[in-house]
Protein backbone atom coordinates (compact mmCIF):
# COMPACT_ATOMS: atom_id res chain seq x y z
CA UNK A 1 0.00 0.00 0.00
CA UNK A 2 1.16 3.84 -0.66
CA UNK A 3 3.03 5.42 2.68
CA UNK A 4 0.71 8.22 1.57
CA UNK A 5 -2.83 6.29 1.67
CA UNK A 6 -5.06 7.57 3.99
CA UNK A 7 -5.58 3.39 5.90
CA UNK A 8 -2.00 2.81 5.56
CA UNK A 9 -0.29 1.69 9.00
CA UNK A 10 2.76 1.87 10.00
CA UNK A 11 4.55 -1.33 10.89
CA UNK A 12 5.52 0.05 14.22
CA UNK A 13 2.23 1.81 14.96
CA UNK A 14 -0.22 -0.92 17.62
CA UNK A 15 -3.00 -0.19 20.13
CA UNK A 16 -0.85 0.53 22.77
CA UNK A 17 0.61 3.60 21.66
CA UNK A 18 0.43 6.70 24.11
CA UNK A 19 0.74 9.78 21.64
CA UNK A 20 0.53 12.39 24.18
CA UNK A 21 2.55 12.54 27.71
CA UNK A 22 -0.78 14.66 29.26
CA UNK A 23 -3.79 13.10 29.31
CA UNK A 24 -7.42 14.60 28.88
CA UNK A 25 -9.07 15.10 32.75
CA UNK A 26 -11.86 17.43 31.71
CA UNK A 27 -9.72 20.76 32.46
CA UNK A 28 -7.24 20.57 30.00
CA UNK A 29 -8.98 19.98 26.81
CA UNK A 30 -7.42 22.53 24.77
CA UNK A 31 -4.05 21.67 25.26
CA UNK A 32 -4.83 17.82 25.18
CA UNK A 33 -6.97 18.54 21.79
CA UNK A 34 -4.05 20.71 20.27
CA UNK A 35 -1.58 17.36 20.97
CA UNK A 36 -3.66 14.74 19.74
CA UNK A 37 -4.30 16.92 16.78
CA UNK A 38 -0.55 17.26 15.82
CA UNK A 39 0.18 13.47 16.86
CA UNK A 40 -3.10 12.31 14.37
CA UNK A 41 -1.90 15.00 11.99
CA UNK A 42 1.59 13.08 11.72
CA UNK A 43 0.36 9.94 10.61
CA UNK A 44 -2.19 11.05 8.36
CA UNK A 45 -5.19 10.13 10.08
CA UNK A 46 -7.29 13.69 10.67
CA UNK A 47 -9.75 12.18 8.53
CA UNK A 48 -10.86 9.91 10.85
CA UNK A 49 -11.93 12.29 13.83
CA UNK A 50 -12.80 15.30 11.66
CA UNK A 51 -15.76 12.65 10.06
CA UNK A 52 -15.11 13.74 6.33
CA UNK A 53 -13.30 10.10 6.13
CA UNK A 54 -16.78 8.05 6.07
CA UNK A 55 -16.84 4.35 6.41
CA UNK A 56 -17.24 2.33 2.94
CA UNK A 57 -19.98 -0.30 2.24
CA UNK A 58 -19.46 -3.03 3.88
CA UNK A 59 -21.18 -5.29 1.65
CA UNK A 60 -20.19 -3.67 -1.38
CA UNK A 61 -16.34 -2.90 -0.59
CA UNK A 62 -15.45 -5.13 2.43
CA UNK A 63 -11.84 -4.84 1.21
CA UNK A 64 -11.64 -1.28 1.80
CA UNK A 65 -14.25 -1.57 5.02
CA UNK A 66 -11.70 -3.74 6.56
CA UNK A 67 -8.80 -1.11 6.29
CA UNK A 68 -11.44 1.77 7.53
CA UNK A 69 -12.35 -0.29 10.73
CA UNK A 70 -8.54 -0.76 11.56
CA UNK A 71 -7.68 2.42 10.97
CA UNK A 72 -10.55 3.51 12.66
CA UNK A 73 -9.96 1.09 16.12
CA UNK A 74 -6.41 1.96 16.34
CA UNK A 75 -7.51 5.63 16.75
CA UNK A 76 -9.63 4.78 19.42
CA UNK A 77 -7.17 3.03 21.49
CA UNK A 78 -5.06 6.12 20.89
CA UNK A 79 -7.52 7.88 22.12
CA UNK A 80 -8.32 5.90 25.15
CA UNK A 81 -4.81 5.99 26.18
CA UNK A 82 -4.80 9.12 25.89
CA UNK A 83 -7.50 10.20 28.32
CA UNK A 84 -7.57 9.34 32.05
CA UNK A 85 -9.29 6.38 33.29
CA UNK A 86 -13.14 7.77 34.47
CA UNK A 87 -13.33 8.54 30.74
CA UNK A 88 -11.84 5.87 28.90
CA UNK A 89 -14.79 3.62 29.62
CA UNK A 90 -16.76 5.85 27.01
CA UNK A 91 -13.99 5.36 24.47
CA UNK A 92 -14.30 1.64 24.75
CA UNK A 93 -17.71 1.19 23.56
CA UNK A 94 -17.41 4.26 20.86
CA UNK A 95 -17.95 2.74 17.70
CA UNK A 96 -16.69 5.98 15.32
CA UNK A 97 -13.65 8.22 16.33
CA UNK A 98 -15.02 11.18 15.02
CA UNK A 99 -18.29 10.51 17.69
CA UNK A 100 -15.81 10.28 20.22
CA UNK A 101 -14.00 13.21 19.64
CA UNK A 102 -17.10 15.30 18.99
CA UNK A 103 -18.45 13.99 22.30
CA UNK A 104 -15.65 15.45 24.30
CA UNK A 105 -15.69 18.74 22.56
CA UNK A 106 -18.97 19.42 23.39
CA UNK A 107 -18.35 17.98 26.77
CA UNK A 108 -15.36 20.44 27.72
CA UNK A 109 -14.34 22.93 25.35
CA UNK A 110 -17.34 24.79 26.99
CA UNK A 111 -15.36 25.15 30.48
CA UNK A 112 -13.12 27.44 28.70
CA UNK A 113 -15.40 30.06 27.87
CA UNK A 114 -15.08 32.38 31.63
CA UNK A 115 -11.09 32.13 30.94
CA UNK A 116 -11.80 33.32 27.12
CA UNK A 117 -13.66 36.49 28.15
CA UNK A 118 -11.13 37.28 30.54
CA UNK A 119 -7.80 36.86 28.20
CA UNK A 120 -10.18 38.85 25.64
CA UNK A 121 -10.93 41.46 28.32
CA UNK A 122 -7.22 41.84 29.15
CA UNK A 123 -6.33 42.26 25.60
CA UNK A 124 -9.05 45.07 24.57
CA UNK A 125 -8.07 47.09 27.92
CA UNK A 126 -4.53 46.45 27.01
CA UNK A 127 -2.49 50.14 25.53
CA UNK A 128 0.57 51.37 25.36
CA UNK A 129 0.78 53.83 28.42
CA UNK A 130 3.88 53.89 30.29
CA UNK A 131 5.66 50.79 28.67
CA UNK A 132 8.27 50.79 25.29
CA UNK A 133 6.75 49.67 22.42
CA UNK A 134 8.74 46.18 22.72
CA UNK A 135 7.11 45.94 26.52
CA UNK A 136 3.80 46.90 24.95
CA UNK A 137 4.06 43.83 22.47
CA UNK A 138 5.93 41.30 24.48
CA UNK A 139 2.43 41.13 26.50
CA UNK A 140 0.07 41.57 23.71
CA UNK A 141 1.68 38.18 22.47
CA UNK A 142 1.95 36.59 25.97
CA UNK A 143 -2.02 37.24 25.73
CA UNK A 144 -2.42 35.58 22.39
CA UNK A 145 -0.59 32.50 22.94
CA UNK A 146 -2.85 32.05 26.12
CA UNK A 147 -6.08 33.07 24.16
CA UNK A 148 -4.34 30.49 21.25
CA UNK A 149 -4.06 27.55 23.61
CA UNK A 150 -8.15 28.20 24.65
CA UNK A 151 -9.24 28.21 20.38
CA UNK A 152 -10.81 25.56 18.79
CA UNK A 153 -8.50 23.78 16.33
CA UNK A 154 -9.80 24.26 12.65
CA UNK A 155 -9.77 21.27 10.86
CA UNK A 156 -10.28 22.00 7.36
CA UNK A 157 -8.27 22.39 3.85
CA UNK A 158 -4.97 24.39 3.51
CA UNK A 159 -6.83 26.99 1.86
CA UNK A 160 -9.46 27.38 4.39
CA UNK A 161 -6.93 27.22 7.27
CA UNK A 162 -4.44 29.88 4.80
CA UNK A 163 -7.68 32.43 5.08
CA UNK A 164 -8.56 31.79 8.54
CA UNK A 165 -4.65 32.53 9.74
CA UNK A 166 -4.80 35.37 7.45
CA UNK A 167 -7.82 37.11 8.83
CA UNK A 168 -6.15 36.40 12.12
CA UNK A 169 -3.42 38.47 11.73
CA UNK A 170 -5.26 41.03 10.27
CA UNK A 171 -7.03 41.28 13.65
CA UNK A 172 -4.45 41.16 15.88
CA UNK A 173 -2.19 43.83 13.96
CA UNK A 174 -5.69 45.88 14.46
CA UNK A 175 -5.03 45.30 17.92
CA UNK A 176 -1.31 46.08 18.66
CA UNK A 177 -2.12 49.27 16.32
CA UNK A 178 -4.46 50.57 18.39
CA UNK A 179 -2.68 49.81 21.36
CA UNK A 180 -0.05 52.62 20.56
CA UNK A 181 0.49 56.03 22.32
CA UNK A 182 -0.50 59.11 20.11
CA UNK A 183 3.27 59.69 19.15
CA UNK A 184 3.25 56.75 17.01
CA UNK A 185 -0.01 58.00 14.56
CA UNK A 186 2.73 59.11 11.59
CA UNK A 187 3.78 55.55 11.80
CA UNK A 188 0.14 53.81 12.44
CA UNK A 189 -1.44 55.68 9.69
CA UNK A 190 1.58 54.45 7.38
CA UNK A 191 1.04 51.35 8.13
CA UNK A 192 -2.52 50.88 7.66
CA UNK A 193 -2.22 52.56 4.28
CA UNK A 194 -0.03 50.05 2.95
CA UNK A 195 -1.55 47.56 0.43
CA UNK A 196 -0.97 44.30 0.98
CA UNK A 197 -0.45 44.73 5.38
CA UNK A 198 2.78 43.67 6.71
CA UNK A 199 2.76 40.82 8.85
CA UNK A 200 2.62 41.53 12.84
CA UNK A 201 6.09 41.05 13.03
CA UNK A 202 6.82 43.49 10.05
CA UNK A 203 4.77 45.48 11.90
CA UNK A 204 6.21 45.29 15.21
CA UNK A 205 9.60 46.72 13.11
CA UNK A 206 8.29 49.14 11.63
CA UNK A 207 6.75 51.05 15.02
CA UNK A 208 10.02 49.81 16.87
CA UNK A 209 12.59 51.36 14.79
CA UNK A 210 9.89 54.80 14.97
CA UNK A 211 10.22 55.20 18.71
CA UNK A 212 13.98 54.19 18.40
CA UNK A 213 14.01 57.37 15.81
CA UNK A 214 12.02 59.65 18.19
CA UNK A 215 14.17 58.45 20.91
CA UNK A 216 17.78 59.51 19.00
CA UNK A 217 16.33 63.01 17.83
CA UNK A 218 15.14 63.89 21.36
CA UNK A 219 19.18 63.28 22.66
CA UNK A 220 20.25 65.41 19.73
CA UNK A 221 17.71 67.97 20.38
CA UNK A 222 18.63 68.18 24.45
CA UNK A 223 21.76 69.16 25.82
CA UNK A 224 22.36 67.73 29.64
CA UNK A 225 22.75 70.61 32.50
CA UNK A 226 26.92 69.36 32.37
CA UNK A 227 27.08 69.69 29.02
CA UNK A 228 25.45 73.75 28.87
CA UNK A 229 28.00 74.03 31.77
CA UNK A 230 30.89 72.83 29.97
CA UNK A 231 30.06 75.35 26.92
CA UNK A 232 29.81 78.18 29.23
CA UNK A 233 33.06 77.98 31.18
CA UNK A 234 34.61 77.13 27.97
CA UNK A 235 33.09 80.42 26.67
CA UNK A 236 34.00 82.32 30.09
CA UNK A 237 37.78 80.85 29.95
CA UNK A 238 37.80 81.86 25.94
CA UNK A 239 37.06 85.57 27.01
CA UNK A 240 38.77 86.30 29.96
CA UNK A 241 41.84 85.59 27.69
CA UNK A 242 41.05 88.23 25.06
CA UNK A 243 42.06 92.13 25.54
CA UNK A 244 41.68 94.74 23.73
CA UNK A 245 44.46 96.41 22.13
CA UNK A 246 42.48 99.79 22.65
CA UNK A 247 40.70 100.12 25.52
CA UNK A 248 43.13 97.84 27.44
CA UNK A 249 39.67 95.84 28.69
CA UNK A 250 39.42 92.08 29.27
CA UNK A 251 36.42 90.19 27.10
CA UNK A 252 37.30 91.38 23.15
CA UNK A 253 39.44 92.30 21.18
CA UNK A 254 40.02 95.53 19.53
CA UNK A 255 37.69 94.31 16.30
CA UNK A 256 34.29 94.21 18.97
CA UNK A 257 35.27 96.86 20.89
CA UNK A 258 32.59 98.82 21.63
CA UNK A 259 34.36 102.19 22.59
CA UNK A 260 36.08 102.21 19.37
CA UNK A 261 32.96 101.34 17.13
CA UNK A 262 29.83 103.15 18.75
CA UNK A 263 29.32 106.74 19.75
CA UNK A 264 26.28 108.47 21.37
CA UNK A 265 25.50 111.95 19.64
CA UNK A 266 23.45 113.15 22.77
CA UNK A 267 25.41 112.14 25.57
CA UNK A 268 28.74 112.48 23.43
CA UNK A 269 30.38 109.55 24.99
CA UNK A 270 31.21 105.95 23.27
CA UNK A 271 30.40 102.43 23.49
CA UNK A 272 26.43 103.00 22.84
CA UNK A 273 24.55 104.56 20.16
CA UNK A 274 21.84 107.08 20.42
CA UNK A 275 18.93 104.57 20.64
CA UNK A 276 20.62 102.58 23.53
CA UNK A 277 21.35 105.70 25.79
CA UNK A 278 20.41 105.46 29.14
CA UNK A 279 20.50 109.42 29.50
CA UNK A 280 18.44 109.93 26.62
CA UNK A 281 16.37 106.89 27.61
CA UNK A 282 15.69 108.23 31.29
CA UNK A 283 17.20 105.05 32.59
CA UNK A 284 20.51 106.38 33.65
CA UNK A 285 21.38 105.46 37.49
CA UNK A 286 24.72 106.63 38.81
CA UNK A 287 26.88 104.57 40.38
CA UNK A 288 27.71 105.53 44.19
CA UNK A 289 31.14 103.75 44.00
CA UNK A 290 32.15 105.58 40.99
CA UNK A 291 33.48 109.15 40.61
CA UNK A 292 32.10 111.89 39.17
CA UNK A 293 34.37 113.02 36.81
CA UNK A 294 35.65 111.51 34.07
CA UNK A 295 39.57 110.73 33.19
CA UNK A 296 39.41 114.05 31.82
CA UNK A 297 38.55 115.90 35.17
CA UNK A 298 35.30 116.79 33.23
CA UNK A 299 31.99 116.61 35.24
CA UNK A 300 30.04 113.56 33.89
CA UNK A 301 26.21 114.31 32.46
CA UNK A 302 23.57 112.90 34.09
CA UNK A 303 19.93 113.27 33.15
CA UNK A 304 20.08 116.56 34.17
CA UNK A 305 23.16 118.23 32.75
CA UNK A 306 22.40 117.89 29.49
CA UNK A 307 22.89 121.25 27.70
CA UNK A 308 20.21 124.02 27.26
CA UNK A 309 20.85 126.36 24.43
CA UNK A 310 20.34 129.66 25.62
CA UNK A 311 17.35 131.62 24.00
CA UNK A 312 17.94 133.61 20.98
CA UNK A 313 18.08 137.51 21.40
CA UNK A 314 15.08 139.64 20.50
Amino acid sequence: MDLSHLYYVHPSDHPGHILVSEKLNGTNYSSWSKSMLHALRAKNKIGFIDGSLQPPSEDKQPGDYALWARCNSMILSWISNSVESHLSNRVVHATFAYKIWEDFKHQFSQQNTPTIYQIQKQIASLSQGSMTVSAYFTELKHLWTQLDAYEDPVICNLMVMDKHHEQREQYRIMQFLMGLNDVHDTVRTSILMMTPLPNIHQTYSFVSNHEQQRQLTSEQHQQSPSDNFSLATAAQTRNSTQRCDHCNREGHTIDNCRTLKYHCSFCDKRGHTDDRCKIKNGTWVPNPNRGHGNKNGRQQRGPSSRPVHAAHAT
